[in-house]
């Protein structure tokens, strides 16, 4: 829209007098809103002598003299106020003593208070004695659980703890060498020495193997002969022994 205004040339009273009333040329040069003709996807062109395009509209504030890098990088610590001390004045105490002498008004205060003067006393701590804690005799002490101590970043970066493993490695390595037998002893785990002892236990029940284990019978029962023989042991019952022979 602003390009169109610019580029419109000023409509005059003589040209649109010259122009047939309500032509398309006669539309363009229009000031009238209602007559301006839009284009296809294209919004009317303006009826305003608007400013050039790179102005600003609105108001141009102050730039801020102090940013974000300013407050978060210069951080302002808090001063507490000073308490007051025995220089000050108990103005507590010097309202009741006013009052007492009949001052009545803020003037009769403010003359009163010349020739009378009532300083702060100290208070002394109220109820018990405070008890002394640590970090009253030792300034550094701290309070709670110690955490872990920090990374060592110098060490893992510069590869320290690498080194060390390989020298332990070669120093070992050069003792095997060095001994008389040269043969390395395996240390063992607890489970693989668990396993060895459960195969040697399984390896002496099969060579040793215990006694057979009686069949449970009650003691009255022990001496009682049994009815059934061995060729009737042998073969497989069809019937029951009890059922009769019809």
């Amino acid at each position: 829209q602003r390009g169109s205004a610019i580029c419109r040339p000023p409509s005059t009273a003589c040209s649109r007098r010259s122009l047939p009333a309500m032509s398309e040329e006669y539309r363009l040069r229009s000031r009238n809103a209602m007559l301006v003709k839009d284009d296809v996807g294209k919004g009317k062109p303006t009826v305003y002598d608007l400013p050039p395009e790179g102005h600003a509209f609105g108001r141009c504030d102050p730039p801020d003299q102090e940013g974000a890098r300013e407050v978060t990088m210069h951080w302002a610590a808090h001063v507490p106020r000073r308490k007051p001390g025995p220089e000050c004045q108990d103005f507590r105490k010097l309202n009741r003593l006013a009052a007492q002498s009949g001052v009545t008004n803020a003037s009769q205060l403010a003359d009163w208070r010349t020739t009378n003067d009532v300083k702060l006393v100290a208070k002394g701590p109220a109820g018990s004695t405070p008890k002394v804690i640590p970090s009253d005799v030792i300034p550094s002490f701290a309070y709670g659980k110690k955490s872990r101590p920090s990374t060592p970043i110098a060490s893992v970066m510069g590869n320290h703890y690498g080194l060390e493993q390989e020298e332990l490695l070669n120093f070992q390595y050069k003792k095997l060498a060095d001994s008389p037998s040269g043969k390395r002893v395996v240390k063992m785990t607890a489970a693989s020495a668990r396993q060895i002892e459960h195969a040697r236990s399984a390896r002496q029940l099969v060579d040793n193997p215990p006694p057979p284990k009686e069949h449970f019978k009650m003691a009255k029962f022990k001496n009682v002969p049994g009815k059934m023989t061995a060729e009737q042991l042998r073969r497989s019952p069809m019937r029951s022994a009890s059922l009769p022979n019809l």
